[in-house]
């Protein structure tokens, strides 16, 4: 019997590893490579973090992309075509992407690497004599294989599972879970969503204990006991449990209360206008890089790049662009519209939140840094906007909803306008219109990031329309079965027992 296709695609990624590591292992007998020290282990579940654009494609679901056929130029590559399969809402949009859809393999290669090293990281020898260092360094790198595996299966179920509802979640198929690294020759059959979402809780509640318990320094990139808090706060809204929630949000921002503040910018009128010509250097504001990880709000990053051949300025390449619908949903005096994108003098609205911009691009000059910005990012401005979501669920928490809320936006506003147009007002609200105001927020605050593909779904899972390249617009139902991606074709050839999703 065939090896199954999953299976085949996670054994790769240790070998590839094994085989790329450190040149010596080269010349180590195949049947004879194994991990064994606590660096072999740092630097696989380093690896599984993934740096290479993987998800490029989730935004351009979404209501928060415009794609302008007009300038569409055939003398370039035409990067947009990749993705037009699934601007709009194509059943297998992995026909149309360059490499097809990379995310489910590469995602539960990810996962197979924290896999290995859960495993098999007890017996690995430390780099030091002293064995509480060494016992430290292997609880804090399990503990982030921990968080690292749940991380991804939250990501494989929000995108080729249905939303998380508490009523059927039981009886509602999820994903495959594999935790095993042994070669069984076996095929994989899906979870119910609640099992997959235990699994998640389950992995993210040992990764905090663990790397509380064993905290250790570390870059942004690798995840950190806080963040593993603030992506166990994310996976309860998800599954609509609105105490818990509020209690890990609150414990993070106990910890970490810090919002980037824009007020300063606001008060730069080279930043805060529409003008032609943009000087935006280091010297303008502090702290110039929204999603930067330097920034103390912000707990985990992850994603690089993902978005540059879509949004990036230089390419010349992409037609996408931030939406009209998006551009005009920031209030007077939200600085976030003008620091997160500009309109160029052909009237087009480019895309600045992750700096892309790096050179003189129809008359559009913006002086940015070398770094590309990430897009997977966990950081306390989610923590209130999950606080505000939590309480509006209980009858009585629509003023405290709202107190979280303003702290939020307080930050994002001009001074002067704060208490004319960005302060909310409990009076004005139901639990309704509140929700409403609520995932508005996180449109604003969280655009390309990667979390309103999601947000869509687990709320309304509105209608929406969107005009590519044909005259014939592409149109996605409310409650649409297409909120759901396909599994990929391959996947399915080889391990059918998955099922496709219905359409």
């Amino acid at each position: 019997m065939e090896k199954r296709y999953l299976y085949k695609l996670l054994l790769v990624s240790v070998s590839s590893f094994l085989l790329s590591c450190n040149g010596y292992l080269e010349e180590i007998p195949q049947n004879k490579q194994k991990l064994s020290t606590t660096d072999d282990y740092d630097q696989l579940l380093n690896n599984a973090y993934l740096t290479k654009a993987v998800l490029p494609y989730i935004d351009v679901l979404t209501d928060d992309m415009d794609y302008i056929a007009a300038d569409r130029d055939p003398r370039f590559g035409n990067v947009a075509d990749s993705y037009l399969g699934a601007f709009m809402w194509d059943d297998k949009i992995e026909s149309t992407l360059t490499n097809g859809d990379e995310t489910f393999g590469t995602f539960y290669n990810s996962a197979y690497n924290a896999n290995v090293v859960i495993d098999n990281i007890d017996d690995a020898i430390g780099s030091v004599l002293d064995e509480q260092v060494v016992r430290k360094t292997r609880n804090h790198i399990k503990g982030e294989a921990y968080a690292l595996r749940a991380f991804r299966y939250f990501y494989l179920v929000n995108i080729y599972a249905a939303p998380y509802d508490p009523a059927t979640c039981a009886v509602t198929p999820g994903i495959p879970i594999n935790l095993e690294t042994t070669a069984d020759d076996k095929s994989y059959r899906r979870e119910s969503l609640q099992k997959v979402y235990e699994q998640i809780v389950d992995d993210l509640k040992k990764a905090i204990s663990l790397m509380e318990e064993n905290s250790m320094d570390l870059a942004k990139s690798r995840f950190s006991a806080i963040a593993a808090k603030a992506l166990l706060a994310r996976v309860y809204l998800y599954m609509q449990e609105w105490d818990l929630a509020i209690e890990l949000a609150k414990d993070v921002i106990t910890t970490n209360p810090a919002l980037f503040d824009l007020r300063a910018a606001g008060e730069n009128p080279v930043i805060y206008t529409e003008s032609r010509l943009t000087e935006w250097t280091e010297e303008s504001i502090p702290g110039i890089g929204y999603l930067s990880e330097e920034n103390t709000n912000v707990l985990f990053v992850n994603g690089i790049n993902e978005l540059y051949m879509i949004l990036g300025g230089n390419t010349a390449q992409s037609v996408f662009y931030p939406s009209e619908t998006l551009y005009s949903s920031y209030e007077t005096g939200d600085v976030r519209r003008y620091y997160f994108m500009r309109r160029n003098t052909r009237n087009r609205i480019r895309y600045m939140k992750n700096r892309y911009y790096q050179l003189s691009y129809l008359n559009f000059v913006v002086q940015l840094s070398s770094e590309y910005g990430y897009t997977r990012v966990i950081r306390t401005e989610e923590m209130y906007l999950i606080l505000a979501e939590a309480y509006a669920h209980k009858s009585d928490g629509i003023g405290t909803a709202v107190g979280y809320l303003n702290t939020l936006r307080e930050t994002k506003f001009r001074t002067k306008d704060f208490e004319t147009s960005g302060r909310l007002h409990p009076e004005n609200f139901t639990q309704e219109t509140l929700l409403e105001t609520i995932w508005n927020e996180r449109r604003r605050e969280f655009c390309f990031e990667e979390q309103r593909w999601f947000d869509l779904r687990r709320t309304t899972r509105p209608a929406m329309t969107h005009y590519g390249l044909v005259k014939d617009p592409a149109v996605l139902e409310k409650d649409d079965p297409r909120y759901v991606l396909q599994i990929p074709q391959k996947e399915l050839n080889v391990n059918p027992e998955i099922g496709a999703n219905p359409r």
